[in-house]
């Protein structure tokens, strides 16, 4: 018997897309998140239209087949109330994983870009610090 790519229920960060594949795959998803990150730095725009584009494309597991209009509209809503429970509440330890994801990102994507970002100095050391305790932060979070 084939088993189906489905976005997860319960391995889920924002959308269940990596958890998903994580569980088709039968590999950790922290594993894949890590490999997400790391791309998510090279290249953020493919990676985040691809994120979405899963995340409308696959299913959520158990759910039952949609139309795409149907689909979107859910993902929006889904999407709006993740971002919500991530960025309030009292618990901001998600909210702060994901600021420190993001300068680290920055920090550590300056070098690519040296016409338009100053030569990185010492903040590559700082920037991979970010990153690390961002992702532990993350997927500690739950």
């Amino acid at each position: 018997m084939v088993k189906k790519l489905m976005r997860s229920k319960e391995n889920r960060v924002f959308l269940g897309v990596i958890g998903g594949i994580a569980e088709h795959l039968e590999v950790d998803p922290t594993l894949l998140r890590i490999i997400f990150v790391v791309l998510l730095v090279f290249n953020p725009f493919a990676m985040v239209l691809l994120y979405f584009l899963l995340a409308l494309v696959l299913p959520e597991e158990g759910g039952e087949e949609k139309p795409i209009e149907e689909r979107l509209n859910e993902l929006a809503d889904e999407t709006g109330k993740r971002i919500n429970e991530v960025f309030s509440g009292n618990d901001n330890t998600k909210a702060l994983a994901v600021i420190l994801i993001v300068i680290g990102a920055a920090l550590i994507a300056k070098p690519l870009f040296p016409l338009i970002i100053d030569p990185v100095g010492g903040t590559t050391l700082l920037a991979a610090t970010l990153l690390v305790i961002g992702i532990i932060l993350l997927t500690k979070g739950d």
